[in-house]
């Protein structure tokens, strides 16, 4: 057991002596223990667990944790996950939260059900007070299209944004930074970011459109800046932050999963625009790089319902009925034929919103591929509608859409109860932007150009060379028509698409 609320609020000057030469060499030890197991020389566990408690009444911190280490390194199954559950609470009260999710991370392998919820507890603890560390940041500006076509998207991010900083700070001690809020819509995205630097921001968050972050490029560079959009061509600026709930991750997330799962030979079914083609392209490069071939690609009309032609001719569906027409008119008499598509595909990749992808499932089943899996991104997924359609596909979407302890409950609590009518997918979304928004912005204050991979409401955040922040996302499969996210561990595939279709 943990010491009590006020000797951990007694404990937290330990934060400035977090990478003390000590706990240094004890945080290598930590990463040490990954190689140990119970093959180690055996010990006394119940007499160093006992001493460790000991410790931690006495606040003894630091000694307890090197215990735990030891205790790490030679225990198993359920034990180990109370070590390392155990380990990971001091870790947190040390600010060390990396370590601690890590360790988290480790314990949930083997962890009772019980202790998985603790793990789930102790992870929402960690995102939480994550957005509350601010340093010395007293004031923010949040830049927003709060009028005009991208409204209510704006108002969505502006909520999860305002929830992170209206928290507690009961982890940090300080009080929240002011924060003032401009609305790009109304005026202009270059007027407002200079109003937000002559008015003191110390961090500004925004803009959101494309076209407004194109036009602060002149200005960007002496106030960081966490733009909540990307530039194209991996474009990049001096203290410009590029973060955004692109459908590019997802694609190629779930060329990633694909090509783990054995396909290496997929095919694509995108529609006649821009969106349709930056998928594509996300999709192809990261097939491709892990040695997959894109064999197909066809484009179908997004306005339409009959997507028969893309379909046929992805598949070779049409070639096969032109021979048996030829076949015909060379014998002079009709043939019995069975229509047949291609056998080289391993995967289909489908580019499409919730309305298409409901139209193309079905269509996709009738001309054979029923049992190819088949990817999307989580713009197939709508939570307020029956999905039935959509069985067997597989999609990438934010831990807090398909899994709804990823958010705090506190957290989940406010938004049903304050924002009911923003608990669809679409809007979870954008509110979860918001808050992570906050998270990443406050670790970027304490860290410039530094932000270690750490579980979040949009996925498992990092940042790359060029200051944009990578996603990595889970990935569901619809069944009986809702998604069911897939275990992450290494080995486990996606349920039969055919036999979730009905197809068997």
């Amino acid at each position: 057991m943990l010491p009590s609320s006020n000797r951990i609020v007694q404990a937290l000057p330990m934060l400035n002596r977090l990478w003390t030469p000590a706990l240094l060499a004890w945080l290598v030890l930590l990463s040490a223990c990954e190689t140990m197991g119970p093959g180690q020389p055996s010990v006394d566990r119940n007499a160093l667990r006992q001493e460790a408690e000991r410790l931690l009444e006495e606040d003894e911190l630091e000694q307890a944790l090197q215990i735990y280490s030891q205790l790490v390194g030679t225990a198993s199954g359920s034990e180990l996950s109370g070590f390392l559950m155990a380990g990971a609470e001091i870790l947190m009260v040390l600010g060390a939260y990396d370590t601690a999710g890590e360790w988290l991370a480790r314990a949930g392998n083997d962890a009772t059900p019980d202790q998985a919820q603790g793990i789930l507890e102790l992870q929402a603890r960690i995102l939480a007070t994550r957005s509350q560390v601010t340093a010395s940041l007293t004031r923010v500006a949040l830049l927003l299209p709060l009028t005009g076509p991208q409204r209510q998207a704006a108002i969505a991010i502006q909520d999860g944004f305002l929830a992170a900083h209206l928290s507690p700070p009961e982890a940090s001690g300080r009080g929240s930074p002011a924060l003032r809020i401009y609305d790009t819509g109304l005026l202009g995205a270059r007027e407002a970011y200079t109003a937000a630097r002559e008015d003191g921001a110390e961090f500004i968050v925004g803009p959101l459109l494309k076209p407004e972050l194109d036009a602060i490029m002149g200005s960007a560079g002496t106030t960081p800046t966490l733009a909540l959009n990307t530039l194209e061509n991996g474009q990049t600026a001096t203290n410009l932050y590029q973060f955004a709930l692109a459908p590019e991750d997802e694609a190629s997330r779930v060329a990633r999963y694909a090509v783990a799962n054995g396909a290496l030979n997929a095919v694509a079914l995108i529609p006649r625009n821009d969106w349709g083609n930056r998928l594509l392209g996300s999709f192809r490069t990261q097939l491709e790089a892990l040695g997959g071939r894109l064999l197909q690609i066809r484009t179908y009309d997004p306005a339409g319902q009959d997507f028969s032609t893309a379909i046929t001719a992805v598949l070779n569906i049409d070639r096969s009925d032109r021979r048996r027409q030829q076949l015909g008119a060379d014998l002079g008499i009709p043939l019995e034929f069975e229509s047949r598509r291609r056998q080289d595909i391993d995967a289909i990749f489908v580019a499409a919103d919730a309305g298409a992808g409901r139209l193309l499932a079905p269509q996709l089943r009738f001309y054979f591929a029923g049992d190819i899996p088949t990817y999307a991104t989580s713009a197939i997924y709508e939570s307020s509608r029956q999905n039935g359609d959509l069985n067997g596909l597989l999609f990438a979407d934010t831990p807090w859409v398909l899994q709804e302890q990823a958010a705090p409950p506190a957290l989940a609590a406010t938004l049903h109860r304050y924002w009911p009518q923003r608990t669809s997918a679409q809007w979870t979304r954008f509110y979860g932007l918001g808050f992570d928004a906050y998270q990443v912005m406050s670790e970027l204050h304490v860290k410039p150009n530094s932000l270690s991979s750490f579980p979040a409401l949009s996925g498992e955040l990092s940042l790359d060379e060029t200051g944009r922040v990578r996603r990595e996302l889970p990935i569901a499969q619809f069944q009986d028509g809702s998604p069911v996210t897939i275990p992450p561990e290494a080995g486990v595939a996606p349920e039969s698409t055919a036999e979730l279709a009905g197809l068997r």
